[in-house]
């Protein structure tokens, strides 16, 4: 099973070292491998651990708003409101440097 049957005989000290590289790299490879296995493995925990949360957060916000309906609807039109103050200054803020 000769890679290069044309490649000239190896000494003992070229054929330790190549031996020598080879194990190298298939250290290092499996290196590589726990790596990217233990960086998905993180990325999965994280990911469920975010979705739990989020889950958890929209449920405590839908228990609040049948608890406090009129508190939760002043409160959106507030945000509401406040976003489309915001907006409307930022559209005339950015139309006035727009014809300087």
């Amino acid at each position: 099973m000769d890679t290069f049957p044309n490649a000239k005989p190896q000494s003992p000290g070229e054929s330790a070292a190549a031996e020598h590289a080879r194990r190298s790299v298939e250290e290092a490879r499996a290196s590589a491998q726990k790596v990217v296995s233990q960086g998905s493995e993180a990325l999965h925990s994280r990911a469920t651990r975010t979705r739990e949360a989020l889950i958890q957060r929209t449920d405590q916000a839908a228990h609040y708003v049948q608890e406090q309906p009129l508190k939760s609807l002043l409160m959106a039109a507030a945000a509401g409101a406040t976003i489309a103050l915001l907006a409307g200054a930022l559209s005339r803020h950015h139309g006035h440097h727009g014809h300087s």
